[in-house]
């Protein structure tokens, strides 16, 4: 009897101990589903974002607008509100954007709204494009101003103009054609930004059978107003290059106008096309002549060609001689020289010489050989078919305008040193000395 009296305390005991636990995990539940609610009641949204899809192809530009016209509709009704209230009322939410958006959008209608009530609020616009279409697009580019060859080099820049309009109009609804205008223009001001950013343009879209996007592109400022042409060769006569001037500066001359950035970006093949129409003479194609062009962009534009010839060179030049002593005076003054050579590899050649002494009616004639010893060093030997006797000289360029000479006279054993000074393209000053005298010497070329 005992023994059962335990057990049924034992069992009661044990019955107990569940009730209240029991009991105590109803409050706990009733505890947090309270806070719950009011975690709930008191959690507001903070930011809406949307999303727009549609039963077409929405070009990127225009979708993008249109969901921030979304986000602002939304924003003024949900940002602030509790999510709880929204979520109470989402259909009456869901349709006043409706009804906003869709009055406001032309070429689509807005077939329904979704609203995902959370902190973030997501509102999903499903539309449908109105029946008439943009199917087929021609794109215009028409280039204001611009002379042949900047409107080819330019062409080049923007190709792809095309494709961008495509991708921008193409599926649009005929009647979203005018309130898009803003979002294209934005995407042409990019587009000509990365591509030619020295350059504006302005479109029209005309919306008929076949749309057609007609483009103006036009200079930005500043641009070339003058072009100061200077043409000079080393182994040329510079009078020669003259037949050539007028041809070359019409050639320059089509720059003007064109934007500084421009020539500058596109200064390589500029300068390449300018001494290209130089090379391609037939006088200059049978001396071998090679021209460089180096172009100096600005407002005033420098340019400067050197012609040179990689087998021959001709030359003229006028020599002057000053401050002689007494003694010796009376042999130099002024000497006319021409020189024609013809170079068999890269380092030498063969020469003539001719001297001419106008005061005494009187000269002298060379022929010789060449070669350059060292980089910038470059020796000679010739003979004297009138005096009959022989010479050598040598000449180093030590510095871009700085040269130093010598030649040896084996008649009367004349050593003669010359340090010269390019002082530009035409002229040039030697200071002389030899055995018996020491004077200054201009050199003309011509």
């Amino acid at each position: 009897m005992i023994a059962d009296f335990w057990e049924n305390n034992n069992l009661i005991d044990y019955v107990l101990k569940m009730t209240v636990v029991a009991v105590v995990l109803c409050c706990l539940l009733g505890v947090m589903s309270e806070r719950a609610e009011a975690a709930m009641t008191d959690l507001r949204i903070e930011t809406v974002r949307a999303e727009v899809t549609g039963d077409v192809h929405i070009p990127d530009g225009v979708c993008r607008r249109m969901e921030k016209s979304v986000e602002t509709i939304a924003g003024q009704l949900l940002e602030g509100q509790p999510a709880s209230a929204v979520f109470a009322r989402k259909g009456h939410y869901e349709a006043i954007i409706q009804q906003v958006f869709d009055k406001v959008l032309v070429g689509y209608s807005v077939s329904r709204v979704e609203i995902s009530p959370e902190k973030d609020v997501k509102v999903l616009v499903v539309l449908s494009a109105w029946q008439d279409r943009i199917d087929n697009l021609s794109v215009e580019t028409r280039i204001m101003g611009m002379p042949p060859v900047v409107e080819e080099l330019l062409r080049q820049d923007i190709a792809g103009i095309e494709q961008m309009f495509d991708e921008m109009l193409i599926n649009l609804p005929v009647a979203a054609a005018d309130w898009t205008n803003g979002v294209v223009k934005h995407r042409l001001n990019e587009f000509m930004a990365q591509r030619a950013p020295e350059f504006r343009a302005d479109f029209d879209v005309i919306v008929e059978q076949n749309t057609k996007v007609v483009v103006d592109i036009y200079p930005l400022l500043p641009v070339v107003r003058t072009i100061d042409l200077s043409m000079r060769s080393d182994t040329l006569p510079n009078a020669a290059l003259l037949t050539q001037r007028q041809d070359m500066q019409d050639g320059v001359n089509m720059f003007v106008g064109v934007p500084v950035a421009f020539v500058k970006r596109h200064q390589a093949t500029i300068e390449q096309m300018l001494a290209k129409r130089v090379d391609d003479n037939a006088t200059a194609k049978a001396w071998s002549v090679h021209t460089k062009v180096k172009i100096s962009p600005g407002e005033h534009t420098d340019i400067m060609s050197r012609s040179n010839s990689d087998e021959y060179f001709l030359r003229f030049e006028g020599r002057a001689d000053v401050g002689h002593s007494r003694d010796t005076a009376k042999d130099y003054g002024v000497m006319l020289r021409g020189l024609l050579g013809k170079q068999f590899r890269n380092r030498d050649g063969i020469f003539t010489l001719l001297d001419f002494y106008p005061q005494h009616a009187r000269w002298n004639w060379d022929v010789g050989y060449y070669w350059d010893i060292l980089p910038n060093v470059r020796g000679n030997v010739r003979y004297d078919l009138k005096e009959k006797y022989w010479k050598a000289g040598m000449k180093y360029d030590f510095a871009r305008k700085w040269s130093f000479l010598y030649e040896y006279r084996h008649e009367g054993n004349v050593n003669e040193l010359a340090l010269r000074y390019k002082l530009h393209d035409f002229l040039s000053l030697e200071c002389v000395v030899d055995n018996h005298d020491r004077w200054l010497r201009f050199i003309g070329y011509f």
